[in-house]
């Protein structure tokens, strides 16, 4: 299928011309799985897969046999991810719970599956495939904030089932994980709007306020922190990479609607007495469940570190979570209790990787840099809130990671110097003239 096997020579991966059928309906299965991912509500002690795991399964089965490679460059993260699984195996060795076992390694092979899919998904074609992808990704976030919109102000009969605790969660178990899901296609959205055109692109804001309004009502400080990283670094390198001063003019005015539409929704839902008193409850950076001295959160983080140094290779994934009553609310934690030092170093050096290489490609200004951001300033986002919340089983964090490394390979190969971000950039004085051959005197 066409734009799906990457040449033995040294050629820019693109596709062909000619757009086959195939590639369409490949396409369109693609954005059909991604929609489904707004539903992964389940009974949180079963193992039972989504709809949208069932279907990505099978399309990456699909995809890779029908044509789809590998990309140069995959080596590396992809080695990293298999010192993190060989990483989890040896742990296992240590395991008091070996029914857990299991199905925890094959939903980790599962999700660096998935990475590995789109990472070669988005390479073929990065700027069209990481469009489409979020534009789904889009629909399924609206749909799952309207729900927890829903079941929040109780719009219709049974809709509480779209909360817990008094907190929006959606379509989602857990309104700590439902948050952070808003916050890629807020960023998205806020893209599109800042590079319209015309007044018709203002139906985004509808969805844009929609998303803001979700994340505020599910009461994650930890989505919080990770929209309003996310936002700041978003504005500042579209900021430093724009093109000319009426680029920069435009950023700053929507940058400026989009600000005043989100304070809008913020005050207007801030108005409702069940919302602000549960905010001013919420907004505070403890709470008693982070303190306590025996079961709080903080001390449970400790008693998972002195168990890293006890047992460095390890005490298997699905463990700690049992072995404690709680789990570690870190994902750095919960990495290294489960796999040891190995899948430790080897999770915290993809981590690391990725920021480097992501932040170097931006830094080419490549077409796909916008998209590039978006994806950046997420994943930053998410790896920053990791710190207070396990983030290694987020099904849309996978997506985000493997498409920003399709995106960072494709410009890597085009071989293009990096130019520095945050720095003016210079154009020279006068061009020199060129040559009878076409190359610079």
């Amino acid at each position: 299928m066409d734009g799906w096997r990457i040449d033995s020579g040294r050629r820019l991966p693109q596709v062909a011309a000619g757009r086959g059928w195939a590639t369409y309906a490949a396409e369109i299965l693609v954005m059909l799985v991604l929609l489904t991912s707004f539903y992964v509500k389940s009974d949180p002690s079963q193992d039972n897969p989504t709809p949208y795991d069932l279907m990505m399964a099978g399309t990456v089965a699909l995809m890779f046999l029908f044509g789809l490679r590998l990309p140069r460059g995959l080596g590396m993260p992809a080695a990293l991810w298999g010192f993190v699984v060989i990483g989890f195996v040896i742990g296992s060795f240590n395991a008091i719970y070996l029914d857990r076992v299991r199905p925890s390694l094959l939903v980790t092979v599962y999700l660096v599956g998935t990475f590995i899919f789109f990472t070669c998904w988005v390479y073929a074609d990065p700027v069209r495939r990481v469009t489409q992808s979020m534009w789904a990704y889009t629909g399924a976030a609206t749909l799952a904030a309207a729900t927890g919109i829903a079941g929040y102000f109780g719009l219709f009969p049974g809709s509480e089932i779209f909360t817990q605790y008094g907190r929006a969660t959606g379509t989602f178990n857990d309104p700590n994980v439902f948050g952070p899901f808003l916050v890629a296609p807020i960023l998205f959205l806020a893209m599109k709007l800042s590079q319209a055109g015309s007044l018709k692109a203002l139906w985004m804001a509808a969805p844009f306020g929609v998303l803001v309004l979700a994340i505020l009502l599910s009461f994650s400080r930890g989505a919080w922190g990770n929209l309003a990283l996310a936002g700041i670094l978003f504005f500042v390198l579209t900021l430093a990479t724009s093109q000319s001063a009426k680029q920069t003019m435009r950023l700053i005015g929507f940058g400026t609607l989009m600000s005043f539409l989100g304070l809008v929704v913020i005050t207007v839902a801030l108005a409702d007495p069940k919302v602000s008193a549960l905010f001013a409850e919420r907004a505070s950076l403890t709470q008693s469940y982070d303190t306590d001295p025996e079961l709080g959160r903080f001390e449970s983080q400790a008693r998972a570190f002195q168990t890293v140094l006890e047992k460095p290779l390890g005490i298997g994934p699905a463990q700690w979570a049992i072995i404690n009553g709680l789990d570690t609310h870190n994902v750095y934690l919960h990495v290294l209790v489960a796999g040891g030092f190995l899948s430790g170093f080897a999770f915290i050096g993809f981590l690391l990787l990725t920021l480097v290489r992501g932040w170097r490609a931006i830094g080419r200004r490549e077409p796909e840099t916008g998209l590039l951001i978006v994806i950046f300033a997420a994943f930053a986002g998410h790896i920053a809130e990791a710190f207070i919340i396990d983030i290694v089983t987020w099904r849309h964090f996978f997506m985000l990671m493997g498409s920003m490394w399709g995106m960072v390979l494709a410009i890597e190969f085009r071989g293009r110097a990096a130019q520095p971000i945050l720095m003016p950039r210079m154009q020279p004085v006068m061009a020199m003239p060129a040559r009878a051959d076409g190359f610079q005197a």
